[in-house]
């Protein structure tokens, strides 16, 4: 077990034993989720002629999140699962890059994607067990990812400007099967955390694919909520930018205005890791989904593009806490065997909000406008943020002596509060 390091030092992280030689790799593996929307997007079209084609492989990609939870269950229990889906993954994509009927091959790679974000986050919690190091290092996972997602879209440009944009996808398949296979094995051996069921073969099977899991949590499930109202407002927000970019004459400024959220994300992700928190969760999403709410409401009174950067900017200062925020509760309201996966219902639940968010953008920007989206979006953000200081408030009123707690998850998947000492 590592022996305790300070808190305040992302060298502390990454000095971690074998910290860095998993790091690297990851890194290099979801690079590749950062390639893939524009590459996909530009093989399909460029191979069937149909930018229809190409944002249905898309639709059909981001769909497969559902199975997210699933897959990080299996890997988590048998971690060699990994780098089989990475290949799995990397020659689907291959396929899609190189034969003439893309749009299944891309969707069964979404299939077999494998969860790296995740599998990494349960590396991290190996790695910092013993140390007052996890929030520090999943903030620096945040912020890496959010670098990648700016990184990404920017490589695949100069990629397709310079050659076909199926070679955009090859390297894409190659940096997600490097990376798996070099995280895969820089990761120290240990033994599958898998239950003891009692029962046959086929008991167990049938017990663990009905094991509701970390959702057996209710807190867990309010997490979940948080997390698809915030995915709902950011994808609000990036349509909204786009169409009020288009208005003004300049669609080519909705690129520059969500890199200046993820920037913001970054930024804040850094901020948010200087110091440590012991405040109740609840109270930290309530902040920081008033932050963002916040910054959507003065989004809607923006009198130009350069105002509405700036201030998107300063909203996306809430992004990566508001993720770092959920995978520690997830963390918290659910037992070991169990984590990996409860991070992953946390992308779900963002994901499914993102996708009623564009939905419910498209329309009202088109009958009303972006500063209408930009106000209803701000609005639910700041009720939901309403709720939950109320929460959190109501929470300390109801238990005596110090705010502060610990969750400790019973043997059964239960949780109940401790007061910390």
């Amino acid at each position: 077990m590592p022996a305790p390091a300070e808190a305040g030092s992302y060298r502390a992280v990454l000095r971690l034993p074998s910290a860095l030689r998993i790091f690297a790799p990851a890194l290099a593996g979801r690079l590749a989720y950062g390639l893939l929307p524009l590459a996909t997007l530009f093989t399909v079209s460029q191979t069937t002629g149909s930018y229809a084609a190409a944002g249905l492989a898309i639709a059909l990609f981001g769909l497969t999140t559902v199975t997210l939870p699933l897959k990080a269950r299996l890997t988590d229990r048998h971690p060699a699962l990994l780098p089989l889906l990475a290949l799995a993954c990397a020659a689907l994509l291959s396929g899609a890059a190189l034969l003439p009927w893309p749009v299944p091959f891309v969707a069964a790679a979404g299939l077999a994607a494998p969860p790296l974000g995740p599998a990494m986050r349960s590396a991290w919690r190996s790695l910092t067990e013993g140390t007052t190091l996890k929030e520090r290092a999943y903030a620096l996972d945040a912020i890496a990812e959010e670098t990648l997602y700016l990184v990404g879209p920017l490589l695949t440009g100069l990629l397709i400007a310079v050659a076909p944009a199926r070679g955009a996808l090859l390297l894409t398949a190659a940096l997600l099967l490097t990376g798996t296979i070099g995280m895969t094995a820089a990761a120290p051996t240990r033994s599958p955390r898998t239950p003891q069921v009692a029962g046959t073969d086929l008991q167990r099977l049938l017990s663990r694919a009905l094991d509701p899991g970390p959702l057996r949590s209710t807190r867990l499930w309010r997490v979940l909520a948080v997390l698809a109202v915030a995915g709902a407002g950011i994808s609000v927000a990036f349509t909204a930018m786009a169409v009020a970019a288009t208005q003004a004459g300049h669609p080519g400024a909705a690129g520059p205005l969500e890199a200046g959220v993820g920037a913001g994300s970054v930024v804040g992700g850094l901020l948010w890791a200087r110091r440590r928190h012991t405040r109740p969760r609840a109270l930290h999403f309530g902040g920081l989904l008033g932050l963002f709410g916040a910054g959507l409401l003065a989004a809607a009174a923006a009198p130009g593009l350069l105002v509405l950067g700036a201030v998107m900017t300063l909203a996306g200062v809430a992004v990566s806490p508001l993720y770092v925020a959920a995978y520690l509760a997830a963390d918290d309201l659910t037992p070991p065997e169990h984590r990996t996966e409860a991070g992953t219902w946390v992308n779900v639940a963002a994901n499914a909000g993102s996708a009623a968010g564009a939905a419910a953008a498209g329309l009202l920007t088109d009958r009303a406008g972006p500063s209408t989206a930009f106000l209803a979006a701000g609005t639910l953000l700041a009720a939901t943020a309403l709720a939950a200081l109320l929460t959190s408030t109501r929470a300390n009123q109801n238990r005596p002596g110090r705010a502060d707690r610990t969750v400790v998850v019973e043997p059964d998947g239960s949780d109940r509060a401790v007061h910390r000492d």
